[in-house]
This record gives C-alpha cells, structure tokens and sequence, in this order.
C-alpha cells in the first residue's frame, strides 16, 4: 500500500511539474492578457502528452540500456547507445506531434507558426533530455560503483571465507590423522612413495597460500593443485576412488579452490568402499563451461558448513553473467562451473 501511494505520489509531481513547465513557457511566448483558460488547458494536454511520452519511453529506454550495457562495463558504449535512443525517440515524439499539428490545425494555424512551435519544442526537449540524462546517469554511474564496491568486498569475505573452510578442511585432525598414518604405513612400505606424498602434501598447502589474495587463478594450474590433492586422497582410498581429468581450455580462468571445493565434497559426502568406488569425471562440458561430476551412494546426512554451492555461485557471479548449474539424479550428481576469458570479464 504505501509504495502504490509512493507511486501514486511521484505521478501526480510528475504531472504538475509538466503542466507548470509547459503553461509557463507559454507565458514567457504570450501577453498575460492573452492567456485564456482554453489556452490553459489545450497547453496542458500537449505538455502532458508529449511530456508525458517522452518521460515513459525515456525511462524504459534507460532501464532496457542498464539491463543490458551498464555504464561499469563499457561507459562509452553507454553513453552512446543511450544518446542515440533518446534524442532518436525524442525527435520521434516531437516529429509525430507536429505532424499532428499539421494536420489537424493547418486551416486555423498558419504553416510558419506550425513550424516555430516543432523548432521550438525540439530545443526545450532537447536542452531537458541533455539536462536529465547529465543528472540521471551521474546517479546511475555512483550507484551502480557503489554497487560495484559493495559486492566485491562481499566476493572478498567469501574467497576468504572459502579459503580458510578449504585450510580447515586440510587441518583438521581427521586430514592430519589421515596423512600421518598414510606417510607412516609409506615410510615402512614404499619410502619413495612417502616423499612423493610429504611433496603434494606440501604443494596443497603452498597453493592454498598462494591464492589467498586472487580472486581468479588460471584453469591449468587449478587442475595441478587438484592432481596433488587427488593423489593424497588416493593414498587413502586406493582404487576404490578413481578420478579423470579430460579438460581443454586451461587457459581461461576460475575461482581459486572452488573444482577442489567440488571434488571433496564428493568425497566427504559418498561412501568410497570396494562394493562403492567413487568415480569423479572433470572434463569440458559445452560454452565454456568445466563438469565436475560423481555417481551417488551418499553417506548419511552431514552437517553443512554453510559455505558449499552457494558461496561459489555467488563468487562465479561477480565475474560472469553464466550461471553455475547443478544437475541431480538419482545415481549421479554433476556441477558445471563457467570458465572466465581473462582477468577483466
């Protein structure tokens, strides 16, 4: 209720406004004395009309244009594309007005007035559309940064969030009992094997560092930080846990951590037995998009950090407009993350 009267509100301004504005001018073009109740009203409806039209159009114009070529993105393009549209639709509305004009006046309205009023309207309407889009798209231009800001020091609180739930994951006394007794039975039965496995273990920790400040690191070396993390996990599960990697397009670009983020939960979240092996496929899906994908025989529900899908759907969302799809049946489950061209997508 209150924002239909807050609608209400800004209509009912909108149209005093165009009715003072165009009644006024007349008064600056025309002795007081002259100025009659039906010269009041036929001024108001031609003010309301064209005032009226141009303000609708110029604002679904604007909206259609911040939609589809904000200003962040591309404001020359912006500024352009919203230059030619307006004054073009502007220019459109005066031109069916005096056309109007014309044809219904030319018997009562000499040609030459006809013709000073549409010259006249093109520069009123021209020097307000100059005026408002000066005023609208400053606003526009410090909202839209402001927004900017806003989400990414929001995209920096997860990376960081989904660092530390990553860190934590490797840390946690599971993981180290995990490993310690996984390098120990190594020491006594293949000690090259157990230096092979101190070095990835080292490797997991040192990307995870590294990428601490990147908020997007190159597809090529997500994929040799998840081979150093999937041989630890392999150590563990033998081969009852079988993971393949057929991917192109390593140069483009991903969120730090979020294929590794997708592969433990596969692992954390399934049984891994001999009667159950855990097969996890990452290969090229179609549009540039990577799968990370794993048959189901889920363990009984675990308690969720909170982080997961969501954090990396809304991280992927501050650098590309493709969503990040999730596809669930019964015996499979698959998650498609879009790759991102390079660092200014």
């Amino acid at each position: 209720m209150k924002l239909n009267r807050k609608k209400i509100g800004v209509v009912l301004l909108g149209i005093l406004f165009l009715v003072s504005f165009g009644n006024g001018i007349v008064l600056f073009m025309i002795p007081v004395s002259e100025f009659t109740f039906r010269i009041f009203l036929s001024n108001s409806l031609m003010s309301l009309l064209i005032g009226g039209t141009m303000a609708v159009g110029i604002t679904q114009i604007v909206l259609w244009l911040e939609k589809n070529h904000p200003w962040l993105k591309n404001p020359i393009k912006r500024l352009v594309l919203q230059s030619v549209t307006t004054i073009g639709f502007s220019l459109l509305v005066i031109g069916a007005v005096v056309l109007f004009l014309i044809i219904s006046e030319k018997d009562r309205m000499p040609s030459e007035i006809i013709r000073e009023s549409g010259i006249f309207m093109v520069k009123v309407a021209l020097f307000f559309l100059v005026l408002s889009m000066l005023v609208t798209n400053a606003l526009l231009f410090f909202v839209n940064w402001k927004k900017s800001v806003v989400l990414q020091e929001q995209m920096k609180r997860e990376q960081l969030a989904l660092q530390y739930e990553t860190l934590k994951s490797q840390v946690n006394p599971h993981f180290l009992f995990n490993s310690l007794n996984s390098v120990t039975s190594l020491i006594q039965s293949d000690p090259g094997k157990a230096i092979l496995f101190v070095r990835k273990l080292s490797e997991v920790f040192r990307y995870i560092l590294e990428q601490k400040d990147n908020e997007l690191c190159p597809l090529e070396d997500e994929l040799s930080f998840l081979e150093s993390y999937i041989f630890l996990q392999k150590i563990r599960f033998g081969d009852n846990l079988v993971v393949s990697t057929e991917v192109t397009h390593r140069s483009r670009f991903v969120v730090p951590l979020s294929l590794q983020m997708l592969v433990e939960n596969a692992i954390k979240h399934n049984v891994i037995s001999k009667e159950f092996p855990l097969t996890i496929e990452i290969s090229s899906g179609k549009n540039g998009y990577v799968l990370v994908s794993n048959n189901l025989h889920r363990k009984a529900a675990l308690a969720s950090g909170g982080l997961g899908l969501a954090n990396i759907r809304s991280r992927y969302e501050f650098f590309t407009s493709n969503p990040v799809i999730v596809t669930e049946t019964d015996t499979r489950f698959t998650v498609e993350i879009p790759l991102i061209e390079n660092r200014s997508s």
